[in-house]
């Protein structure tokens, strides 16, 4: 659809339609991690646009592992959306391009938006299950197997600026 005297088209964004999943995720958000038995972390992300279609993801965070110490980290990937009627973009590794993750967001009976994903980087394999809730709290879990690896690594990430919701 293109507007009276507008050389460029408007997206539809019907209301039955849920807005675009790589617009809903920008800005800023805090995050736990938790490797099991190996580490926690706790940190701020950032999602920001960098063009058309695209967007570049920022954390850093404060690393506590099992034997207590802690350290700081910090790790950037780029997003790129997919074409409609997609919702959703594959997830690149900032330094290299490389995809790691395409990513296609479909409605759950809660009102979630779930995307699941597997990653090959012989020998290991990388499973992962991304959650939206209608409340903006993303949940993100890999599960890492390979003969050196076998672990999963769970965040749970909220929105800066939303509430928490008090009823649980």
């Amino acid at each position: 659809m293109t507007p009276a005297g507008s050389k460029h088209p408007t997206p539809d964004r019907s209301p039955d339609r849920s807005p675009d999943i790589l617009d809903r995720l920008q800005g800023e958000w805090t995050f736990v991690r938790e490797v099991p038995g190996k580490a926690t972390m706790t940190g701020r992300a950032r999602i920001a646009p960098t063009g058309q279609a695209q967007a570049r993801y920022d954390e850093s965070a404060r690393v506590r592992l099992a034997d207590g110490k802690t350290l700081t980290g910090s790790r950037s990937y780029r997003y790129r959306r997919l074409p409609a009627p997609a919702n959703g973009f594959d997830v690149l590794f900032a330094e290299t391009g490389e995809l790691f993750e395409r990513l296609d967001f479909r409605p759950t009976p809660d009102g979630s938006l779930r995307a699941d994903a597997e990653h090959h980087c012989p020998p290991d394999r990388y499973v992962s299950i991304f959650t939206l809730d209608p409340e903006d709290r993303l949940t993100v879990q890999h599960t890492v197997n390979g003969p050196g690896k076998n672990y999963v690594v769970r965040t749970a990430y909220r929105k800066v600026g939303k509430s928490p919701d008090r009823s649980h």
